[in-house]
């Protein structure tokens, strides 16, 4: 009997045992909490390509215009060779017609000489004096050098302008008509630059 006690008194030793083994806390840590898987956050667009400024495009430098036609007079040493490219020029001589027709008669530089032109014919350049002249043109040698020395049509005018209203004993230009001048404004004085200028009615 005492054996079957002493084994059961055993038993319920191992059973309180278990039972203040089971009421005791645990002492190993809780298992810890696996990680969070990280948040996946959604492809940001890729930021378009930065548009480079428009740059406008310089304007081509605009070419000088080119000077018209006998603006530059070039050198001449006769009085009557600068004439001669005057009447033959295109700004001067602009709108002379085949009908117009003139005569006019200079005394320079110690020479006479006279320009003409018949209805329907070219300016000719002769010696001397012209029968029926519609102007006569003196001019003083100091005049004439002046003349001579002017590069352009304007400058060209505006010597032979000023000694022609501003005369004095060594500069001159004296214009004497011999026609009436409204009969020779119908035969082209009043329209062609040149012819305007040398009987004296350029403004």
């Amino acid at each position: 009997m005492e054996r079957i006690r002493k084994f059961l008194g055993r038993d319920e030793e191992k059973e309180d045992e278990r039972a203040a083994v089971e009421e005791e806390p645990s002492t190993e840590a809780p298992p810890a909490a696996l990680p969070a898987e990280p948040e996946v956050k959604a492809p940001e667009p890729e930021p378009e390509p930065e548009q480079e400024p428009e740059v406008e495009e310089a304007e081509p430098e605009a070419e000088p215009t080119p000077a018209r036609p006998g603006d530059t007079i070039p050198y001449h040493s006769e009085f009557t060779e600068r004439l001669k490219y005057l009447f033959a020029n295109p700004v001067a001589a602009a709108g002379m017609e085949g009908p117009d027709e003139f005569a006019l008669e200079f005394m320079a530089m110690g020479e006479r000489f006279n320009v003409k032109k018949q209805a329907h014919g070219e300016v000719s350049f002769g010696t001397g004096s012209v029968p029926e002249e519609d102007v006569f043109v003196r001019i003083s040698n100091s005049t004439v050098a002046e003349l001579l020395s002017t590069a352009t049509f304007a400058d060209f005018s505006k010597v032979y302008i000023h000694h022609y209203r501003k005369p004095d004993a060594g500069k001159f230009v004296k214009i004497e008509l011999r026609k009436d001048i409204s009969s020779m404004n119908r035969r082209g004085y009043a329209r062609v630059p040149i012819l305007k200028l040398l009987v004296g009615q350029m403004r």
